[in-house]
């Protein structure tokens, strides 16, 4: 695992704001929090349920990225173990959660 992967999944694991190059995490007031990989959600813990998207870009650092979340995840399909959530429902939890949308 990359340094900045051990610390991204710090930031995770302590609900802590967390902003390193292209890597994002952000903690909500309300206990949800969201990892960002450019302007991509790959992770979201939205209501207390983990959920995963390589938000269309089946690249390699999105697939170490998610795999140091927890992900089983591969960029071969036919390897590729993980349920991935839409990055639309991905953005709409985002925003949900930010503006306390229940």
């Amino acid at each position: 695992m990359k340094k900045l992967e051990q610390k991204m999944l710090h930031a995770v694991l302590n609900r802590r704001n967390f902003k390193n190059t292209n890597t994002e995490v952000i903690s909500l007031s309300n206990g949800d929090v969201f990892v960002k990989l450019y302007e991509t959600i790959i992770y979201a813990v939205f209501r207390g349920k983990e959920y995963f998207s390589d938000g269309g870009w089946n690249t390699n650092t999105t697939a170490s990225r998610l795999r140091a979340l927890g992900a089983n995840y591969s960029i071969n399909e036919k390897k590729n173990r993980c349920n991935l959530t839409n990055y639309v429902v991905m953005n709409n939890m985002y925003f949900k959660s930010l503006f306390n949308i229940y």
